[in-house]
């Protein structure tokens, strides 16, 4: 996970998006609307994270590599054929991921403090 100023400030301004939203469609502020508007961003943005971060993992590598082995077309005319590369799924979805799956986790961290706030 990176934890930086920029996926702070990321998720701070979702949480004030969420506030404002709720304002203007429930015309007040409560802590039980502000965690389920959070987890719900929250949820959808740990989906892409974690998905990402599997691929990244290279638990899929074999089985991408296997299927484009088997599929791939005849070689063209000059007979050349690009070698394989058995890491190309993991490599290709990088470190992306990271970012999105941080402000996932603070927007979850912030949603649970709203539920734990209003049980109190």
């Amino acid at each position: 996970m990176n934890f930086t100023k920029k996926n702070a400030l990321a998720a701070l301004f979702i949480f004030i998006i969420a506030l404002v939203y709720q304002l203007i469609k429930h015309g007040s502020l409560s802590w039980t609307e502000t965690s389920n508007i959070l987890f719900m961003i929250a949820g959808f943005l740990l989906i892409i994270g974690l998905s990402g971060l599997v691929l990244a993992s290279g638990s899929f590598d074999f089985f991408h590599y296997s299927i484009r082995k088997s599929i791939r077309r005849e070689p063209s005319e000059d007979g050349f054929k690009e070698p394989l590369n058995p890491h190309a799924l993991s490599s290709s979805v990088g470190k992306s991921y990271q970012n999105v799956l941080t402000v996932g986790l603070l927007l979850l961290g912030i949603s649970i403090i709203c539920l734990w706030d209003y049980i109190l």
